[in-house]
């Protein structure tokens, strides 16, 4: 004997077709109160051990500015120089060659002490204000660099010094003292 199954015995009975779909949404309702929701939650970043540029940068402005204050502040006292020879009859070979001397007159006395004195161009102050300046202008104003760019300062005034016999004269002490003044208040600005 065979029996053959009655596909009407096996299925639901059928609903009506909107109480079909409210019961089809309750129960999707259902199911997502059920299950969690899937949420974007961003990571927080991990930086350590990940290099990071430097945020300072060379302020080639600036640096641009006080090479041109320096310039301008060097020729000045070349053509100083250069009057005063020529005052005397003289060039510069022929106080190269050391075989003229030359006597520094009044007015190149005055002009020079101009040039040194307080508000000078070559002023202790004005000098060591270019050179803290120059400091923190190629340091992109980054005071981790405060060890390296004294020393290097200091090896600077050392050379000079080493080079005209191990001492400096009191104008450029002066200036080393204001430039060493002026960076260690940098340094403790905050």
């Amino acid at each position: 004997m065979k029996i053959t199954p009655n596909a009407a015995n096996f299925q639901a009975p059928k609903l009506p077709q909107k109480e079909q779909a409210k019961k089809d949404e309750s129960a999707k309702n259902e199911q997502a109160t059920k299950q969690p929701k899937d949420e974007y939650i961003p990571s927080k970043p991990n930086n350590s051990g990940v290099y990071k540029k430097p945020t300072q940068q060379v302020d080639t402005n600036m640096i641009a500015k006080l090479k041109a204050e320096s310039d301008k502040a060097h020729e000045q006292l070349r053509n100083l120089v250069k009057q005063l020879l020529e005052r005397q009859g003289m060039s510069f070979n022929d106080v190269m060659s050391g075989e003229k001397e030359f006597v520094v007159d009044e007015q190149a006395r005055l002009e020079a002490q101009a040039a040194i004195d307080e508000g000078g161009p070559s002023s202790p102050e004005n000098v060591s204000d270019r050179i803290v300046d120059f400091a923190k202008a190629i340091s992109g104003g980054d005071k981790s660099k405060f060890d390296l760019l004294k020393g290097a300062i200091q090896d600077g005034f050392n050379a000079a010094r080493d080079a005209l016999g191990g001492t400096l004269p009191d104008i450029s002490e002066k200036t080393y003292d204001l430039v060493m003044q002026k960076l260690d208040q940098w340094m403790e600005e905050e």
